[in-house]
């Protein structure tokens, strides 16, 4: 009854502990599901993925350049020859002009717009001179800037730049400039592009003077402020505008139509790329493409515009190449925060979409990337949901790791494929899941390590308890039929011995005769059943299944002797007597479990063969040896020598069955020592085949020293004398216990 409920207790609670930790790693699974279906959002979790895409991106830049491309760069050093921004359009227009003519370039795109007219300020200077100075009136006014800048882009292939803004606040000023021709597309039912609230765009003498002009505004930075993708188009009043990238490639094949590529897949059509005369730009839904990144701040050439306007350049030396104006000079503000570095300029991000473009050289994320990642997240929460629970912590830790492994491993194999995958959500998935699977198994295991230490470490040693624990097994006190081998051991005489000692030193040395034979039995893995006096009772295979139960026994015996040879040396120097000790073991079936009352329970083993070990001690008496094993114990353990002793029926059996002598392991036994048992055995055949002359012969030339050879010595001289009858078998019948 006691047993039961203590059982039942048990069972309850790892039942419930199972059930939690499967119920919160459904919850954890279900979290990060719903957050990537949109419908909650878990705090930091699309700050990791962005990390995770930098990290990516930092890993894998190919420090190649494309050396037809190049950028004009109004650095701090022009500022400082040139003079302070904005420059004269007079300028800007020999600067262009030196760009096509005597350098040879083949296309220029400008990521500056020109909003405010040069003329109207030239003019309301020259008109207060005039005042001032009336001799001035016969002079004709100042060069009209804005109009030399327009004719100068008539006359060369320049893109303009300009900007979109996305959201409009009280006091800014209404549009401003004239927007460049739209962009002409097959269709545009399925692109959901930012809509811009106004614009600042180039004055219509210069836009209408450019080849085209592409915006280079970025209303998708992400929330951290990171450059990581960019719109390729933009709708303003139902018409699309491209982006400066893109209205540069559209100039460099003819101002081809664009035509959207649209991806069937489950039913939906997606949008997945935009088609520019051949050149695919993958897109998401929104029409934005992940920025191409080469390498860090200054992969791309920096040609200072100070250099082009003094003519330091060697002629020609930009001949064919496609060219960007832009600004990196701190104090113009055209400086962005992008996944390889915190400051880098608009114009190289510019030039960067560029050369994605022309070397179709893109990262996407596929439109299947949701489905993709729910699938990935509901899978791996089933996996875990349905495995961890069952694994212990090193074995948790080796397929977490191995899942991590293949997790990342995949991610970054579809990344060199050019598919952007999200990975953050497996990546925290797997590392709370694991966290917590890791804090329920050591809840669990102590708990478990408690309860088995409190039933069980009175009967088996420390580091049983520890291999029980660590087994995943589950032990119970009920009981149960096992495989086992039992040992009884008992010191001979020694009631004797006792009478010559005082209580106290009885008890002394009961502690010292005792403390190394138990831990012979639990060095071996043996559990101890009980102490009677000066005996011993222990057990192998239970409570922990020990396949090598009766090798184990053997060798504790053993070292039980052993251990009692060096306690009689200590006696003989101190003047007392020596003992002797039997051991008997016997394997076979047997009854384990918390057995006795609901006053007093005992981890115990019952059985008849429980009774023959105990028949096999008392029998080491009869044969003067300390060990005596049965044969199913010695089959069990075949790398063991063994001698017969002797065929016997022991009180309470009435089958015969051979008891044997461990002589040693066959490995370690001497050869003289292999020959003497090769004669016993021999001599023993003699006897129980009735031959008893020729036996008698063979054991007296074994000896006199051994009391088994003794035995059947005279054993086969009595039966030279009175023959046994014709049914004789050779078993002898021992009547004592």
């Amino acid at each position: 009854m006691a047993t039961e409920k203590l059982r039942q207790a048990n069972t309850g609670i790892r039942s419930f502990w199972w059930w939690l930790q499967c119920i919160v790693s459904l919850l954890l699974t279900a979290l990060l599901v719903m957050d990537r279906a949109e419908w909650i959002d878990v705090p930091g979790l699309q700050r990791l993925e962005w990390q995770a895409y930098d990290w990516r991106v930092r890993s894998t830049l190919d420090g190649q350049s494309d050396s037809s491309l190049a950028i004009i760069d109004i650095d701090e050093r022009s500022l400082f020859e040139i003079g302070q921004w904005p420059w004269p359009r007079t300028t800007v227009a020999a600067l262009i002009e030196s760009l096509f003519t005597t350098y040879d370039a083949d296309l220029l795109g400008v990521d500056i717009v020109f909003a405010e007219p040069e003329a109207s300020h030239w003019q309301r200077h020259w008109e207060n001179l005039v005042e001032e100075y009336p001799s001035l009136a016969s002079l004709p006014p100042p060069t009209d800037g804005d109009q030399v800048l327009a004719n100068t882009l008539s006359n060369y292939p320049v893109v303009l730049g300009y900007y979109f803004q996305s959201s409009v606040q009280a006091g800014d000023p209404p549009v401003i400039g004239q927007l460049p021709e739209q962009a002409h597309l097959t269709t545009d039912s399925l692109l959901s592009l930012p809509e811009p609230q106004r614009y600042t765009a180039n004055l219509a003498i210069l836009q209408n003077g450019a080849l085209s002009a592409g915006f280079f505004d970025n209303p998708l930075v992400d929330a951290d402020g990171v450059f990581r993708r960019v719109p390729m188009l933009q709708r303003w009043q139902g018409e699309l505008y491209p982006g400066l990238p893109l209205a540069m490639l559209l100039a460099l094949l003819g101002q081809p139509q664009i035509d959207p590529v649209i991806g069937e897949g489950s039913g939906v059509d997606q949008l997945e790329a935009l088609d520019v005369g051949g050149f695919q730009i993958p897109v998401d839904a929104d029409g934005s493409a992940l920025v191409p990144w080469y390498g860090p701040r200054g992969h791309f050439e920096y040609i200072s515009a100070a250099d082009i306007l003094e003519g330091r350049i060697e002629p020609g030396s930009l001949k064919g190449k496609i060219l960007i104006l832009g600004a990196s000079a701190p104090g113009l503000m055209d400086l962005r925060s992008t996944p390889v570095g915190a400051v880098y300029p608009g114009p190289e991000i510019n030039l960067g979409l560029l050369a994605g473009m022309l070397h179709q050289s893109f990262k996407a994320q596929p439109p299947w990337i949701q489905g993709f990642d729910l699938v990935n997240l509901c899978a791996l929460g089933l996996i875990i949901v349905v495995i961890f629970p069952r694994l212990n912590a090193p074995l948790l830790m080796a397929v977490s790791g191995t899942l991590l492994l293949a997790a990342v491993g995949g991610n970054v194999w579809a990344w060199h494929q050019g598919w952007v995958l999200p990975v953050a959500g497996l990546v925290v998935l797997l590392l709370a899941q694991t966290l917590w699977h890791l804090s329920m198994n050591l809840l669990r295991e102590t708990q478990q390590k408690r309860w088995v230490a409190e039933w069980f470490g009175q009967y088996v040693p420390p580091q049983l308890v520890k291999s029980m624990v660590e087994s995943g097994e589950s032990f119970g006190l009920e009981g149960e039929e096992r495989e086992l081998t039992v040992l009884f051991s008992d010191v001979r005489d020694f009631t004797a011995f006792s009478e010559l000692l005082s209580p106290s030193e009885l008890t002394r040395v009961m502690n010292r005769l005792l403390t190394p034979l138990t831990g012979a039995i639990h060095q071996h893995k043996g559990t101890i059943d009980k102490y009677m006096g000066d005996a011993v009772m222990a057990f192998w295979g239970a409570p922990l299944r020990d396949m090598k139960h009766a090798d184990h026994a053997i060798e504790a015996s053993f070292e039980m002797l052993a251990a009692l040879e060096r306690i009689n040396r200590e006696f003989v120097a101190e003047g007392k007597p020596t003992l002797a000790m039997g051991v008997g073991l016997n394997s076979g079936p047997m009854s384990v479990g918390n057995m006795g009352s609901g006053f007093r329970m005992a981890y115990t083993v019952m059985g008849d063969n429980v009774n023959l070990g105990s028949r096999l001690e008392g029998l080491t008496k009869v044969y003067g040896v300390s060990l005596i094993v049965s044969e199913a114990t010695a089959k069990q353990a075949p790398d063991w020598c063994y001698r017969r002793l002797d065929q016997v029926r022991v009180k309470g059996r009435r089958a015969p069955l051979w008891i044997l002598e461990p002589l040693g392991r066959w490995s370690t036994l001497s050869q003289e020592r292999c020959t003497w048992h090769a004669a016993f055995e021999t001599a023993l055949d003699h006897y129980q085949a009735a031959n008893f002359e020729s036996a008698a012969q063979a054991f007296k030339e074994l000896g006199e020293e051994d009391l088994t050879t003794q035995i059947y010595l005279a054993r086969s001289e009595y039966f030279l004398k009175t023959p046994p009858p014709q049914n004789w078998d050779g078993v002898w019948m021992h009547t004592d216990k």
